[in-house]
C-alpha cells in the first residue's frame, strides 16, 4: 500500500478514536481550511467562455463529477447529457476545478460557440435554437408540447423534491458515490462535513418548496402520487410521446435514474419496481439506447464523449457487446 494511503489510513483511524468534541473540533478546522479558499474562488469573477479555444459548433458541458452507480448525482445534468445524446449534437466534457460554475451560480452550463448557456431548461431551449437543427420536438402537436411542460413541472418542482426526503437521509451513502480521488487528502474528513452540508442544504430546498410543508409522509405519497401519473400517461409507448423520444424523455429519465439506481431503498423505487412497472422498462429502454457506455462511465468515471454511438452500433447493430 502507498506511504499516503497508509498515512491517512492511520489519520482516519486516529480521528474514529477521538471523542464527539474531538472530531468536531477536527471536523471544524478541516472545514473551514476548505471553505475559505472554495469561498473565495467560487467568488471570483471568471473569464467568458472558461473555454478559449472552443471549437465551432462543439457543446462543451460543465457538470458535477462522475459517479458510481449512476453518470451524475445531478438529475439536471443528466437531462442535459441525455438530451445531448437523444438530439446527435456533438458535445464535451471539459475537466473542471469543483469551484466552477455558471455566471448565475449554478451547474449545469453549457458554452456553444463561445457563448455561455445555464439552467438544465434553458439550455434546452436556447441551445437548440442556437444550433438550428432539427429538435427533438418539432413533430408534437401544441397540446403534446403542454403536456410536456406540466410533466416537467410535476416532475423538477415535485416529484423530485420528495425524493430528496429519501436522498436527505442517506447523504453518507450518497457521498461514498464519488470517486475518492475528486477530494484528495482530505476525501475522509470532508465525507463527514460534506455529509452534514449536503443534508442540511437539502432540508432548506425542500423546506422551501411548494410541498415542503407537509409532513414526511404525506411528502414521500406526493412523489409516489406522481410516479402513478407518469406511469399511466406512458402506458405501453417506447417513449412518452410515441415512438420518438423528446425532450421531456431525457427529465423522466434522469429524474426517474435518480431514484432506481439510488444506493438505497425507497418506497419511490418499490413503486417503480412493482405497480409502475413500465416505468422500469421505460429507463432500461432509454439507458440501452443512449447510454451504452454507462458501465465505463460509472465505473471508471469517464468523461469521454466521442464513441457513445459507435457503443451502440456495435451493440444494437451487429448484436455484439
Amino acid at each position: 500500500m502507498p506511504e499516503e494511503a497508509n498515512f491517512t489510513e492511520e489519520l482516519t483511524k486516529w480521528v474514529e478514536s477521538l471523542p464527539n468534541w474531538g472530531k468536531a473540533a477536527v471536523a471544524g478546522g478541516v472545514a473551514l481550511a476548505v471553505y475559505v479558499p472554495y469561498r473565495f474562488f467560487a467568488t471570483q469573477k471568471r473569464k467568458s467562455p472558461v473555454n478559449e479555444n472552443w471549437k465551432p459548433d462543439v457543446v462543451y458541458l460543465y457538470q458535477f463529477p462522475r459517479c458510481r452507480v449512476l453518470p451524475n448525482l445531478s438529475s439536471f445534468c443528466m437531462k442535459v447529457e441525455t438530451w445531448l445524446r437523444m438530439s446527435d449534437i456533438n458535445y464535451e466534457i471539459p475537466k473542471c476545478p469543483t469551484t466552477l460554475r455558471s455566471q448565475e451560480g449554478t451547474l449545469p452550463f453549457v458554452e456553444f460557440n463561445g457563448k455561455e448557456y445555464y439552467d438544465s431548461s434553458f439550455i434546452l431551449r436556447d441551445v437548440d435554437e442556437a444550433i438550428k437543427h432539427p429538435s427533438l420536438d418539432d413533430h408534437l402537436s401544441a397540446e403534446q408540447k403542454s403536456t410536456s411542460r406540466a410533466f416537467e413541472a410535476l416532475i423538477e418542482k415535485s416529484m423530485s423534491i420528495s425524493a430528496w426526503h429519501y436522498r436527505m437521509e442517506n447523504t453518507e451513502k450518497i457521498l461514498d458515490l464519488f470517486d475518492p480521488k475528486e477530494f484528495g487528502f482530505f476525501a475522509s474528513f470532508l465525507k463527514i462535513i460534506n455529509s452534514k452540508f449536503y443534508a442540511s442544504t437539502l432540508l432548506k430546498r425542500i423546506s422551501g418548496s411548494d410541498i415542503g410543508f407537509h409532513n414526511r409522509e404525506d411528502i414521500i405519497k406526493i412523489g409516489s402520487d406522481d410516479l402513478r401519473a407518469i406511469s399511466k400517461y406512458l402506458g405501453n409507448k417506447h417513449y412518452f410521446h410515441g415512438f420518438k423520444p423528446t425532450k421531456i424523455d431525457a427529465c423522466i429519465f434522469s429524474n426517474l435514474c435518480q431514484i432506481y439506481y439510488a444506493p438505497y431503498t425507497s418506497e419511490h423505487r418499490d413503486l417503480i419496481e412493482g405497480e409502475c412497472k413500465n416505468l422500469s422498462e421505460y429507463i432500461e429502454r432509454i439507458k440501452n439506447r443512449y447510454w451504452p457506455d454507462w458501465d465505463e462511465v460509472t465505473t471508471k468515471y469517464s468523461i469521454e464523449t466521442s464513441n457513445w454511438k459507435k457503443r451502440h452500433v456495435i451493440r444494437n447493430g451487429n448484436g455484439k457487446h
